[in-house]
């Protein structure tokens, strides 16, 4: 029988790993944080800084508390969509050049640029039309028929 052990470095790595893979799934901006603290520990950990698990686990609470407090709202606006339009598009006029369906998504062309599109309408908005920009949904344009 093989008798297969880990090194406290590459397990504290390993965890890292899943942890930020589940990020990228759930969105919460929380796992990510813990994820780079396990990648901080395990780092320590190789290092010989931190031999034990109790200091293990004191570094990776820290390292994961400090960094979750001092870059959560950050990354969150970052990756929201918050901010992402400049206040000076908000109210532009654009074409309809694939139909928004009733609370649906469609496209509209803005400054050159393909852009997919929502409305909170409970009417379609046909091809061809005129809408106006009411601010962002995550990567998506809000509009509204004018």
């Amino acid at each position: 029988m093989h008798d297969i052990s880990l090194s406290p470095a590459l397990t504290w790595a390993i965890v890292g790993v899943v942890l930020l893979i589940i990020e990228l799934t759930s969105f919460t901006f929380v796992l990510a944080f813990l994820g780079v603290g396990a990648f901080i520990t395990a780092i320590a950990a190789w290092a010989g800084v931190t031999p034990g698990l109790n200091g293990q686990l004191i570094v990776f609470s820290a390292s994961s508390l400090v960094l979750l407090v001092l870059l959560r709202k950050t990354a969150r606006r970052l990756f929201s969509g918050q901010g992402g339009m400049p206040s000076d598009d908000i109210g532009h006029r654009v074409k309809v050049i694939k139909e928004i369906p009733p609370e649906g998504e469609g496209a509209v062309l803005h400054r050159g640029s393909v852009w997919d599109a929502v409305s909170d309408s409970k009417d379609a908005i046909p091809e061809g039309s005129t809408v106006e920009i009411t601010g962002t949904e995550g990567i998506r344009l809000k509009v509204r028929k004018v």
